[in-house]
């Protein structure tokens, strides 16, 4: 049985080289192709690299010194716009190398290819990637279908909730409402998207620094013809996370009574990516892991991480058991 062999299990199971490999088993490479795009960035990254598709054992493969990256100018890959279903433009990816993380896996320098600026985005149109090998020109990997990017209405605020606190003339304030103690947090529906996170970014000051921590929540899914989605964030739970990110560090820190609300969000191909590889609970090699790559495996897909809009956080309530900043001080991590 022919078995595809994630380059991402290799990675983690073996970390030597020394194992002999035979040059004339039967196998060959398969292209692996990692892209988000993101309207909002500055870069668009692209990772590709090879996984094996062959007979017998996973450690023959895994043995080949060097053998995830392909060799330098052996590809070219491009980003395809389209609009009405015809190629409009293509934008062609440069390659550089980016130090990965020391660890179990490998951190020599690895392949990375990328594209700068934001001129080749166009919310009108798709999008398809293609890796080519340069000695004939071959398509090896491209995406199963053109994808779309996550379109905001740009008539519609980022977030339409919290429009409430304590005191009724200070509108649009976070705050935890006195009834249930919670914050309404509420945006309008992207285009395209089918995954939702909002969190909040908590500034404070410390050792003369502007500093954050990030209060998440769970994900929301999307559901049809909804035109808007509504979360609470309870008091409860929102000083507890802040506790726990800030119990290391009891430092003095200043409250600085303003917060980030940000909206993150990604199309239908990540989250069943997200979903699938979350699923997969242990190094199973008979899973089949989704891809939306044709001629080879990964994602390439759409997202957005950066929408956001500022708020004033509550500090009216000070000396108060219900003020935000009151219960942070309670919190005994520097306030």
């Amino acid at each position: 049985m022919k078995k595809i062999i994630p380059i991402l299990l290799i990675l983690f199971v073996f970390t030597s080289c020394e194992v002999e490999f035979s040059p004339n088993a039967s196998w060959k490479d398969v292209p692996v192709v990692y892209c988000l795009l993101d309207q909002d960035d500055d870069t668009t990254w692209a990772r590709v690299e090879r996984c094996y598709l062959g007979e017998g054992s996973i450690y023959d493969y895994s043995s080949v010194s060097d053998s995830i990256n392909y060799p330098v100018g052996s590809i070219e890959v491009k980003l395809l716009k389209i609009r009405n279903g015809e190629t409009v433009a293509e934008y062609s990816f440069r390659d550089t190398t980016v130090n990965r993380r020391s660890g179990n896996f490998a951190n020599i320098a690895q392949p990375m290819y990328y594209i700068p600026g934001k001129d080749h985005f166009d919310e009108y149109c798709s999008y398809d990637i293609q890796v080519r090998r340069v000695v004939d020109g071959e398509v090896i990997a491209r995406a199963k279908q053109p994808i779309q990017l996550i379109v905001r209405n740009p008539e519609d605020c980022v977030f339409t909730k919290p429009t409430y606190t304590t005191y009724p003339r200070k509108a649009g304030m976070f705050a935890f409402k006195a009834a249930g103690n919670t914050c309404q947090i509420e945006w309008p529906a992207l285009k395209n998207a089918r995954l939702y996170q909002p969190f909040v970014r908590l500034y404070y000051m410390e050792d003369g620094e502007r500093r954050y921590i990030d209060v998440r929540t769970p994900s929301v899914p999307s559901t049809n013809n909804a035109d808007r989605y509504t979360m609470f964030y309870q008091a409860s739970s929102f000083l507890n996370n802040v506790k726990e990110q800030l119990k290391d560090d009891p430092g003095t820190k200043t409250y600085l009574k303003q917060v980030d609300l940000y909206l993150t969000a990604c199309s239908e191909d990540f989250s069943a990516y997200m979903s699938n590889i979350s699923d997969a609970g242990n190094l199973d090699q008979s899973r089949e892991l989704y891809t939306n790559i044709d001629g080879g495996r990964g994602i390439f897909a759409a997202r957005r991480t950066k929408l956001h809009r500022w708020y004033p956080a509550d500090s009216s309530l000070a000396r108060t058991p219900v003020g935000l900043f009151y219960q942070l001080k309670q919190l005994d991590v520097g306030f």
